[in-house]
C-alpha cells in the first residue's frame, strides 16, 4: 500500500495535498485561499558539493520553516526532490514571511558559503472552480516564470499574468503559419562611420500581421526562446538577409554588408556552422558581407564549442561580431582566447550610472584596448552629436543609433540613404524567402 507521506519531511504526497487543501477550501468558502510553490535553486549542486546527507538536511529545515509559517503539515507537499508546495489563507499570506525562509536557510547553512536562493510563485483564488491540481499549476507556472533571475523571489499568477499566458500560447500557435506567410520582416539599422559614411546595417526582425499590424519583438521574441522557436525565425532571418545581399549586387548598395543576429539558443538547437556556409553557397555571396553578431552571453554556453564553431566561421570568411560587450563576467579574459573581428559596446554603459566621469574612464579605456588589439570597436545607442563626438575623441570611429535612424523597412532605408528607384524598392520588399 503506496504511503501517504514523504518519508523525508512528513508532508502529504501530492495527491492527498490536493485532497486536503480541496476541503480546506470547502470548510471555508467565505476566505480567499493561496497556493504557494517553492524551489530551491541549484538543489543538486548543492547535493554535489556537500553530499547527500547535507541535502537532506536542507530539505528538512525547508519543510520546518514552511510547516511553522503553515501550521498543517498535512497543508504541505514535498511534489517532487526540491520542490514544495503549500496552502495557507490568503488574510495569514505575507510575502515577508516567504523571503524570510531564504534568509533564515542563508543563517543556517551559511558555512556552505553557497548562496541558497528560494523562489516562490503564488497563485490567490476565490473558490474551487478548478480542481486542486490546476491551481496549483498556475502557482508552479508563476514560479517558473522567475527560475534564473536570483534578484526576484516572488512571482504572482494574476490577471497580468494570464494575459501574458494567453499571448505567448498565441503566439507559438501562429508562429509556423505567420512565418510560413512571410509574415516576419527583416528590418534594417544602419551602421555608420564618422569618416566613411554608411557602411552596412543590423538586421533585425519585425513581424508584420497580413492587417499590417507590426508587431515589436518583446511581444513575441520571449516567448519564441521559451518555446524553442526562435532558431526557425533566426534561420528564415538569416536567409532574408542573405537574399537581400544577393539583390543588392550591381546596384549602389553592393558594398553594405548586412550584420545578423545568433543567439544561444542557436548554438543549442543548429548546426550554425553548416546552415550559415550553406546559406552564402545558395545565395552565392561573399561570406564577409553577412557579419555575424553573437551576443557575449554566447560565450557562457559551452566555451570550447563556441569558440570552435567561431574559429570555423571566421576561417571560411565570415566577420565576427561580439555584442553586448561589457556585460557580462569574463569579457577581458575571452579577449585572449576569442577570434573576432569588432566588438559592440553600448551607450546604455554610460547612461545606467551615477558616475558619468567613472563611465567614460572606463569606456576610453576599453575602446582603447581594443583598438590595440587590432579590432574594431562601435558603439550602438547613440543619441546625440555630443555622444559622437565624445566617441571620435576618445578613438572610436563606427556607430549604430537614433542619432542616424531608428530600425526601419527595407524600403525605407532605400529612400533614407539611396536615390529613389521605384523598381528597386518593389523588389527589396520581397526579400522574405
Amino acid at each position: 500500500m503506496a504511503t501517504k507521506f514523504d518519508e523525508l519531511t512528513g508532508f502529504a504526497t501530492k495527491e492527498l495535498f490536493y485532497e486536503n487543501v480541496k476541503n480546506a477550501v470547502l470548510a471555508n468558502p467565505l476566505e480567499r485561499h493561496c497556493i504557494v510553490y517553492f524551489d530551491i535553486d541549484n538543489f543538486k549542486i548543492f547535493n554535489d558539493l556537500f553530499g547527500y546527507e547535507n541535502g537532506d538536511s536542507l530539505l528538512k529545515e525547508s519543510a520546518r520553516l514552511i510547516k511553522e509559517l503553515n501550521g498543517n503539515k498535512n497543508l504541505c507537499s514535498r511534489i517532487t526532490s526540491d520542490w514544495f508546495a503549500f496552502y495557507i489563507p490568503e488574510r495569514k499570506f505575507s510575502e515577508t514571511a516567504l523571503t524570510d525562509i531564504s534568509d533564515s536557510l542563508n543563517k543556517i547553512f551559511k558555512e556552505s558559503l553557497m548562496p541558497i536562493v528560494i523562489h516562490f510563485g503564488v497563485y490567490s483564488f476565490n473558490s474551487l472552480d478548478e480542481k486542486v491540481s490546476i491551481l496549483a499549476g498556475r502557482a508552479k507556472r508563476a514560479l517558473k516564470s522567475i527560475k534564473g533571475f536570483p534578484s526576484k523571489l516572488v512571482a504572482y499568477y494574476d490577471n497580468k499574468f494570464m494575459e501574458t499566458e494567453r499571448q505567448e500560447q498565441h503566439v507559438a500557435r501562429v508562429f509556423d503559419t505567420a512565418l510560413k506567410n512571410g509574415e516576419f520582416r527583416i528590418f534594417l539599422q544602419p551602421q555608420v562611420s564618422a569618416k566613411k559614411g554608411l557602411l552596412g546595417a543590423e538586421v533585425l526582425a519585425r513581424w508584420i500581421t497580413p492587417q499590417g499590424e507590426l508587431i515589436s519583438p518583446d511581444k513575441f521574441i520571449g516567448t519564441l526562446e521559451k518555446t524553442g522557436l526562435i532558431s526557425k525565425l533566426d534561420n528564415n532571418i538569416w536567409e532574408q538577409a542573405a537574399a537581400l545581399l544577393k539583390y543588392w549586387e550591381g546596384t549602389e548598395k553592393e558594398n553594405l554588408y548586412l550584420s545578423i543576429n545568433i543567439s544561444v539558443k542557436d548554438f543549442n538547437n543548429l548546426d550554425v556552422y553548416q546552415v550559415l556556409t550553406d546559406i552564402v553557397k545558395k545565395y552565392n555571396i561573399p561570406p564577409k558581407k553577412l557579419r555575424l553578431e553573437i551576443t557575449e552571453s554566447v560565450l557562457m554556453n559551452d566555451v570550447k564549442k563556441v569558440l570552435e564553431v567561431i574559429k570555423k566561421l571566421r576561417k571560411a570568411g565570415f566577420y565576427i561580431e561580439i555584442d553586448d560587450f561589457g556585460k557580462g563576467y569574463s569579457s577581458l579574459s575571452m579577449l585572449k582566447d576569442i577570434e573576432v573581428d569588432l566588438l559592440k559596446i553600448d551607450m546604455d554603459f554610460l547612461r545606467k550610472t551615477e558616475n558619468e566621469l567613472k563611465s567614460s574612464i572606463i569606456l576610453e579605456s576599453i575602446i582603447s584596448m581594443t583598438r590595440k588589439l587590432g579590432l574594431e570597436v562601435l558603439t550602438e545607442g547613440v543619441e546625440t552629436e555630443a555622444q559622437i563626438d565624445f566617441l571620435k575623441m576618445v578613438g572610436c570611429d563606427l556607430f549604430q543609433g537614433y542619432y542616424y535612424a531608428k530600425p526601419m523597412a527595407v524600403a525605407d532605408f532605400s529612400r533614407k540613404f539611396f536615390s529613389p528607384n521605384l523598381h528597386s524598392l518593389q523588389g527589396e520588399e520581397k526579400t522574405v524567402v
